[in-house]
């Protein structure tokens, strides 16, 4: 195949990245898409598959015929005002593979070639396992486009026996919600040997990543980052750093020397548990065995500064178990400008404290003694009992490549200083050594609507966990979702004492198919309602459009060293309030006492600048109190972001608006559901 050399300026100042072009395709930019009378992004009919959608060949053949298309090196450049939008193009093939396959004798990653599938070895950690892929890769392709730009990606599922869908993590998909993701909700997945067309605009600027929603399939390897820059005149922090370039991107995950399947529903005996052995950090890293000491040689990912210049870090977590992540770099403070893609008032720190879902944006000053600095990434709560951490690089240009001092062990770590996103969630007295995220200042306006004392919805939301002893569990003909925690105990999860079951079909493409009786929430049981066991039904809580709501998470399952963070699709939403209960004599607090407090004013809200995310971390044994204007109207999922804690339940939709409110149908539009024809009797 030709390859076409591509050269592409990073974007701010004269740094430059060479790169190969996307899969040997040259695209150049131009627009093929137009909008209807409802705001629904739809592709020009030229842009469409001939023949056997699952033959690339052809499919090649047609892109190199459409002028109007931008690869992803094309998108990926300085983003400046009044330029015009781009149709960035990718294209995702989804396959089994394997950690040190024979394509490691052919090439190995570096820095020229991680941004394309032109290097097809797969390195991670140094421990051969099997893996799922996208094109070949750990993590898979990076989306770096502009603010404006329309994103295509064709997702190609060649792995046999799965289905899936892609979510676009932080993207908002306002008029485009069908593209969000969501098996069952707001598309069918996708069947092998089938591909399925992703199309929406990269309208809210940010820090925001891709992954499977389907299974447990993004802690094998599902994921991919996603960077929306803007303009620099529309980012209110752009004058604290000098360069924001695609490779400081840093993207944190957890990682199994075996298929995440292997621990759901969870064994008894041989490595019980869902924590993962490794970490990895641009899906690079080290492991050093426990029991025999013996460490492998893979490369740590290495980012690269020059002295005396200010550079914007994006960092992602994409961690898939329950475990925080603590980021720190040695010798360098950390000035923190956004999270979960939304602008905050800078604040200095030295430690990120982070859950599943979140991102960060920093800056780093190239001042110190130009040589090689640690980045430490540790494993908290449950991963410190195995002393989980991964190591990378912060290196000067033209200095050494090795720090030149010892690799911090978990023990005995880079000092924390400052930490952001503290687990004791002290967040609502004043403290030199911490800032929560309920006390970052939000950099933009804000809805007046948001800050008024009385919202129009509010929400309380308990969540806990529902267990059962193996005799209660396991009955003839019953076959209920659970989870074999760490300590061997039998649980499934509940929200508002409802367990998340998948609705048959997308209400959002289908709702004339679904039984009414499938939808549930704490004001429209079952018969003979949940008990204390909870009941199993598809969740949905309805809310009018343009409606100021407030959401109030209470954890009652207070297990210590367990937060859980929380994600709304189609949305951010700015944080009230965190904290736990003022009354020290309550020891476990829950639904009852958080309406109490609520009553008596003594949930604490605070109104000043309220800082804006889409994934926030309910404190162990405390609440989370956010609100958002309910403006884009669809079926958004909300949910717990641990993997093993969703497919047991941890969901719910919100369902704004009524469907004369949404964009239609998108042509030929897959459809799903049960069949359930007469017998042939």
């Amino acid at each position: 195949m030709l390859q076409v050399k591509l050269t592409f300026s990073s974007f701010v100042g004269d740094q430059q990245t060479a790169a190969t072009s996307w899969d040997g395709l040259d695209f150049t930019s131009g627009s093929n898409f137009f909008r209807s009378e409802h705001g629904v992004l739809q592709t020009h009919p030229s842009l469409k598959y001939t023949g056997n959608p699952g033959s690339m060949g052809k499919f090649q053949d047609e892109l190199k015929r459409n002028p109007s298309l931008s690869s992803p090196h094309e998108c990926a450049r300085a983003c400046r005002e009044g330029e015009p939008p781009r149709i960035c193009y990718y294209h995702f093939t989804l396959e089994y593979y394997t950690v040190l396959g024979a394509a490691c004798q052919v090439c190995t990653p570096n820095a020229t070639n991680v941004m394309t599938s032109s290097c097809q070895c797969v390195l991670a950690d140094g421990v051969e396992r099997g893996i799922l892929t996208a094109n070949r890769m750990v993590p898979g392709p990076s989306i770096q486009v502009c603010e404006g730009d329309k994103v295509v990606v064709d997702v190609d599922n060649r792995m046999e026996g799965m289905e899936v869908t892609i979510h676009w993590h932080g993207v908002w998909q306002r008029g485009t919600q069908y593209y969000d993701g969501v098996p069952f909700v707001t598309q069918c997945p996708i069947q092998q040997g089938n591909v399925f067309r992703y199309q929406w605009v990269a309208g809210n600027a940010g820090t925001h990543f891709w992954h499977a929603h389907t299974g447990l399939q993004k802690m094998d390897g599902l994921y991919g980052s996603i960077a929306i820059r803007q303009a620099p005149s529309r980012d209110p922090n752009s004058n604290l750093y000098d360069f924001d370039l695609t490779t400081h991107v840093m993207l944190l995950s957890d990682w199994m020397h075996e298929d995440a399947v292997e621990r759901f529903p969870g064994r008894l005996a041989v490595n019980t548990g869902q924590d993962p052995e490794s970490l990895l950090i641009n899906g690079k890293g080290q492991f050093r065995d426990p029991n025999t000491g013996f460490q492998t040689n893979t490369p740590l990912e290495v980012f690269t500064i020059t002295p005396g210049k200010r550079y914007r870090f994006r960092m992602i977590n994409s961690f898939a178990s329950v475990c925080p992540a603590q980021l720190t770099i040695q010798g360098h403070d950390l000035i923190l400008i956004a999270t979960d893609g939304e602008p905050v008032h800078p604040v200095q720190v030295n430690t990120i404290i982070s859950f599943s879902g979140e991102r960060y944006d920093f800056v780093i000053n190239a001042n110190q003694a130009p040589g090689a600095y640690w980045i430490q990434l540790r494993g908290l709560g449950e991963c410190g009992i195995r002393r989980v951490q991964q190591l990378a690089i912060l290196r000067y240009a033209r200095g050494p490549y090795q720090p030149s001092t010892a690799a911090p062990t978990y023990d005995f770590g880079i000092p924390q200083g400052v930490v952001l996103n503290p687990l004791d969630a002290r967040c609502n007295e004043p403290r030199d050594d911490a800032i929560c995220v309920s006390q970052l200042k939000f950099a933009l306006s804000i809805d007046k609507g948001i800050l008024r004392e009385k919202p129009d919805v509010k929400i309380f939301l308990p969540f806990r966990f529902a267990l059962y002893t193996p005799e209660q569990l396991f009955q003839p003909h019953q076959y209920t979702a659970h989870l074999v925690a760490p300590n061997g105990d039998h649980v499934r999860s509940l929200i508002d004492g409802i367990s998340y079951r998948t609705p048959t079909s997308p209400p959002l493409s289908q709702i004339d198919d679904i039984d009414d009786q499938e939808f549930c929430n704490g004001d429209n049981l079952p018969p003979g309602g949940c008990g204390t066991q909870g009941c199993t039904c598809t969740h949905k809580v309805d809310i009018p459009l343009n409606a100021i709501v407030e959401v109030v998470l209470v954890d009652e399952v207070q297990q210590p060293n367990l937060s859980h963070p929380f994600h709304l699709h189609g949305y951010a939403f700015n944080v009230i309030g965190i904290g736990r209960s003022p009354d020290r004599n309550v020891k476990k607090i829950n639904l009852k006492h958080a309406l109490d407090l609520d009553r008596q004013g003594l949930l604490h809200r605070q109104f000043n600048l309220p800082p804006a995310k889409d994934t926030i971390a309910v404190p162990n044994n405390g609440y989370v109190v956010l609100r958002f204007r309910a403006n884009n109207p669809g079926y958004w999922l909300f949910h717990c972001h641990f993997l093993f804690h969703i497919v047991i339940g941890m969901n719910l939709i919100l369902h704004v608006g009524t469907h004369a409110d949404l964009p239609p149908v998108p042509p030929n539009f897959p459809t799903c559901g049960n069949h359930l024809p007469p017998m042939l009797i």
